[in-house]
């Protein structure tokens, strides 16, 4: 039998990282799997990176990247023009806070693979699901028994839509460890992740949340000047994190449908004034 830990979506969050290690240490596991999204929303992301190295040398991990790892090596120049603002000054700030290392790190990541622990069934592990890095069975109905029906493995893991979840398809699991650093099911201030025993026969997984110190994190915002950066959205980052609710996600949402009815090409093209109203709506 096979202990292996599982996490996904970080987002930054150096403190539910350090919670994580501390579990890790206290109940051992044979090895660690990592999702991707290890940055961006979050401050001092080089805290997080330096963790994650740490957590190499310590444990064997396979990690591949998610999402906002892509969105870093395909902006490395800023061509997108990302700025202190409410649209973007979160990815901004993490941008402006990456090393080479870090960059080359993301680089050598995979986007998806294979995963064999001996003595248990193979594991297909990806971001968001086999194919598209950002696919979210959360949202789009349909799309976890398709991923499933195609699927050649018994076991996927995925994450991207920080919910956790365990579901069986025609003989086959689906597991979602849920976020790491930015849950979101109405759990606020907790970390999730999940815990795999595998055995010749296959997988199971124990979903879990620990505690962490939710209060200094969110101190750090403030302290390394991710509040004046990052504006609405980093409002919304930081309600999300107490409440376990997705403001962040809502803006998103809210922006880009009046994006569209102002004729804006993306949320980026919208005044502050209108990221203003949100902050209203919402209670940022």
């Amino acid at each position: 039998m096979k202990k292996i830990a599982l996490i996904s979506d970080i987002h930054g969050n150096f403190k539910a990282l350090e919670a994580f290690l501390e579990y890790i240490r206290i109940h051992p596991a044979d090895g660690i799997i990592c999702l991707g999204d290890y940055v961006t929303d979050g401050p001092c992301p080089e805290r997080t990176m330096d963790l994650l190295y740490e957590m190499q040398k310590n444990y064997t991990c396979y990690i591949i990247r998610g999402n906002r790892e892509e969105y870093l090596l395909n902006n490395m120049d800023n061509r997108e023009g990302w700025k202190p603002s409410s649209a973007n000054g979160v990815l901004y700030y993490t941008l402006q806070h990456m090393r080479e290392k870090d960059m080359d790190y993301f680089a050598a990541l995979p986007s998806e693979r294979e995963v064999r622990i001996e003595g248990c069934p193979p594991l297909y592990i990806c971001h968001g699901v086999p194919g598209r890095v950002r696919g979210n069975v959360y949202e789009e109905p349909g799309l976890r028994e398709k991923v499933m029906e195609e699927l050649q493995y018994s076991c996927l893991l995925g994450g991207h839509s920080h919910h956790q979840e365990t579901e069986r398809y025609k003989g086959k699991i689906y597991i979602n460890p849920g976020s790491l650093g930015f849950a979101v099911d109405d759990v606020g201030r907790r970390a999730q992740f999940a815990m795999l025993t595998g055995t010749e026969e296959g997988w199971e997984a124990g979903l879990l949340s620990i505690s962490y110190d939710a209060e200094g994190y969110l101190r750090a915002f403030t302290e390394n000047g991710l509040d004046e950066i990052g504006m609405t959205l980093n409002k919304a980052v930081k309600k999300s994190i107490v409440t376990g609710e997705n403001y962040f996600f809502r803006c998103i949402v809210a922006m880009e449908k009046a994006a569209g009815e102002a004729g804006a090409a993306s949320v980026s093209d919208m005044p502050e004034t209108e990221w203003a109203k949100l902050e209203e709506r919402f209670g940022l």
